[in-house]
């Protein structure tokens, strides 16, 4: 071979390699645009033939082409939803599909049973909202899942019955409903299996769209699983335990707060639940048998405690809180249909005036006794908390005989005639007695005139002075 024709063939060479290289540029490039290019492109690589589609697939190679493909990227795909039976058939080689930047909200059947090869199967960056649990179940050689970046809410979690060789499965989104049956996500971080799939960007999972929005799905899920289990939802108390929120730290804490709820309410519950759920932050315990409130000075799981429903229970007196650190802390404290007669007006002024939280204060339905000793304080202390007190016009005088205020919300109870009637009952006592003091006075003054006239004109002793020894 001469010298030209040796020339000839590395120039042929070169311009071969270039034209692969150039195709590979180009393919990688299809799909960078933000519109479809409405075209495809292949080039064969050293690790297998590559086509890309953008707009939707094009009839530009033959039959034999078609099952040589061993990667296929699909982008800016023209229909919101795609049948991999239909649209995956002339594929059968396939060992990693990629199907990205498209509209797609559903896959409408299972991957057929002939890309038992596929290894790789990318569908990220789509608007999938569901995917079926039978979905994937004929990939058996597949080793990478990637959904991310969709809108899933839910996924079951994947099983080796379908999936034996599944090695890593991207999930980052921001739409998650984290709820107790995304748990299987808390099972892979702390598994040890070696065969055993790993999330890859679970750090990237937000919560969106149900509860806990913009927070992190592994710690939220980690939350829900303690209070899981911390709940008092066993005899006797059954109580059901709610996470209804959960709050960053402040500052640079990254730490998340629970607000957790433990509502034990009609429950026949004789006293206060001995254990909480830690972090717990309101406690329901309506209509129940309770009458001591020990547990809110006592016990430690009642630390974090801000909030406590307590009505219609058999609360007679409060009076056990007085200086304790919890009423200088609450948020909420309602007690509706309970017995109380009279609260210790001064040790609440005291306690509220420290209390930052303070928000609710609930004192209706109770029999409250409208004295003349304790009225007058309780209704400067209705009007200087009015607006922390949710059921003020509730509040009310009970029965008492010939009582004119019965059932008169306190707060409007006339100042100048609250106690009235105390006052004119002592003012009447005080009367008959100086009556009476006056009436034996002037009998003493005329017995002694008496006595004096008869001692002067018949030197008549008086009797009584016989009698003294």
């Amino acid at each position: 071979m001469d010298a030209f024709h040796l020339i000839a063939l590395t120039f042929v060479t070169v311009l071969s390699l270039y034209r692969v290289v150039s195709a590979g540029t180009k393919l990688g490039e299809l799909c960078a645009s933000s519109t479809a290019q409405n075209k495809c492109m292949s080039a064969n690589k050293t690790d297998g033939y590559r086509v890309a589609c953008s707009g939707g697939f094009r009839e530009d190679y033959s039959v034999e082409d078609y099952f040589l493909f061993q990667m296929l990227t699909l982008c800016h795909w023209p229909l919101d939803h795609f049948d991999p039976g239909v649209s995956l058939r002339p594929y059968p080689k396939l060992v990693k599909l990629t199907i990205t930047k498209s509209k797609i909200k559903d896959i409408t059947s299972e991957f057929p049973e002939f890309l038992h090869n596929l290894k790789t199967l990318n569908l990220s960056h789509l608007n999938l909202e569901r995917v079926k649990y039978s979905t994937f179940k004929y990939l058996t050689s597949l080793e990478v899942l990637d959904l991310s970046y969709n809108k899933l809410n839910h996924l079951y979690s994947p099983t080796t019955e379908y999936l034996p060789k599944l090695k890593q499965i991207w999930l980052a989104g921001e739409f998650w409903f984290c709820k107790n049956d995304l748990f299987w996500l808390l099972l892979l971080q702390v598994s040890k299996d070696p065969s055993t799939f790993k999330v890859m960007d679970s750090n990237r999972m937000t919560c969106g769209g149900y509860k806990y929005i913009g927070k992190p799905v592994i710690p939220v899920l980690r939350l829900l699983s303690d209070l899981e289990k911390e709940c008092p939802s066993s005899p006797p108390d059954y109580c059901v335990c709610t996470l209804d929120n959960v709050v960053r730290g402040r500052g640079a804490s990254f730490y998340l707060h629970p607000v957790i709820t433990v509502d034990c309410s009609y429950r026949g519950l004789k006293m206060l639940p001995k254990i909480l759920p830690h972090n717990t932050t309101t406690l329901l315990v309506q209509g129940n048998q309770i009458s001591t409130l020990d547990d809110l000075l006592t016990n430690r799981y009642y630390t974090k405690l801000l909030d406590i429903h307590l009505d219609y229970n058999q609360i007679s007196s409060i009076s056990i809180l007085e200086g304790s650190h919890w009423l200088s802390h609450c948020r909420v404290m309602s007690f509706k249909g309970n017995n109380l007669t009279n609260v210790p007006t001064y040790a609440l002024d005291n306690a509220f005036q420290r209390n930052r939280n303070i928000a609710q204060l609930y004192l209706g339905a109770n029999p409250w006794r409208c004295n003349c000793l304790f009225a007058p304080a309780f209704q400067d202390f209705l009007i200087k908390y009015k607006s922390l007190i949710m059921d003020l016009s509730d509040i009310k005088c009970s029965y008492q005989q010939n009582d004119e205020y019965y059932l008169t919300p306190i707060h409007d109870l006339p100042r100048n005639t609250l106690c009235r009637n105390s006052t004119t009952d002592m003012v009447n006592f005080w009367d008959s007695l100086n009556v009476l003091l006056a009436s034996l006075i002037v009998v003493i003054i005329l017995k002694f005139i008496y006595d004096y006239i008869m001692y002067k004109k018949y030197g008549r002793i008086p009797r009584i002075i016989t009698l003294l020894p």
